[in-house]
């Protein structure tokens, strides 16, 4: 079966992310078809970008870095759920991404945004060209959740919808849909790849 990460962008205090993150990986769980790890960035704990090689080398020199890249290759698709903060992603997300390149490749991806009125769809539309560029294949499937306080109960606890279960549901399937078609040709598809083509070379 295949491996999906569940990974949940913003690491700041109270944060909400881990409420639709942990939602995402017991709904998944139910369902069956692959494996679901939850991937919480402030759990992983990564600096900011301190490797001296562009990721495309694939020449990482913290142990860290090794962690991580270990973690996302043996992973074959990803739900990222993600803040809108100033119109973007939390910046943890982004420095997730850029520490590595090969390892991201060919494998398919969906979004779960929150945030005020337009639920974190303009962060979503930026991060879909962040993932095109590490050759991340982003799905159309994306589940919004706007002015998520409003339907917190007394615990602080999301009260999720029938009709947000339906689509995360539909979300789940499909990345798992195309993570299974993905995985065989994904190896043969990086072979032909070569290693120096990743924009990201700062």
């Amino acid at each position: 079966m295949v491996n999906i990460g569940i990974i949940v962008g913003s690491t700041r205090p109270g944060r909400f992310g881990i409420q639709p993150g942990t939602w995402i990986h017991d709904l998944a769980q139910q369902r069956g078809g692959a494996n679901f790890e939850l991937v919480d960035l402030e759990k992983v704990g990564l600096p900011l970008l301190d490797e001296a090689n562009p990721p495309s080398m694939h020449q990482y020199e913290h142990e860290h870095t090794k962690r991580w890249a270990e973690r996302i290759e043996n992973l074959d698709g990803f739900i990222f759920v993600t803040a809108e903060y100033n119109h973007s992603i939390p910046g943890a997300m982004k420095n997730a991404i850029d520490f590595l390149y090969r390892e991201w490749g060919y494998k398919p991806a969906s979004i779960v945004s929150y945030g005020s009125g337009a639920g974190g769809s303009r962060a979503a539309e930026h991060l879909r060209g962040v993932l095109g560029e590490v050759r991340i294949y982003d799905l159309r499937e994306q589940l919004l959740l706007p002015n998520y306080w409003n339907q917190l109960n007394d615990q602080g606890e999301y009260q999720f919808t029938d009709d947000e279960v339906e689509q995360a549901n539909t979300l789940i399937d499909d990345t798992v849909f195309w993570a299974t078609r993905m995985q065989p040709i994904r190896e043969e598809v990086l072979g032909l790849v070569p290693a120096s083509s990743n924009g990201s070379s700062g």
